[in-house]
């Protein structure tokens, strides 16, 4: 089965070992209750797709430590992802 889901956002590789996650203007209001939960040092655990990536499967759960936000800009740190599909994101302890 292949899924097609609209991604929220995309992530980059930033240096240091750091990546930062940019959500979507239009998504920005569908993740506000939850963005403003969004503290320095909390865990959260970021869905995404690689559409690059010959892995058979469809999705990756990364989880990674926020670093930073400002606005719809997160800087986190942990995740092995570059040019990502976001299809969300949620604090670990929600799961």
């Amino acid at each position: 089965m292949d899924l097609r889901i609209k991604p929220i956002g995309v992530i980059k590789k930033s240096n240091c070992g750091l990546s930062d996650v940019i959500i979507y203007s239009d998504f920005e209001r569908v993740l506000g209750n939850i963005m403003e939960k969004f503290e320095k040092g909390l865990s959260l655990l970021i869905v995404h797709k690689n559409n690059r990536s010959s892995d058979e499967h469809q999705v990756k759960v990364s989880a990674a430590e926020l670093i930073n936000r400002k606005g719809n800009l997160l800087t986190v740190r942990g995740i092995e992802a570059d040019d990502d599909s976001v299809i969300d994101i949620r604090l670990r302890s929600e799961i």
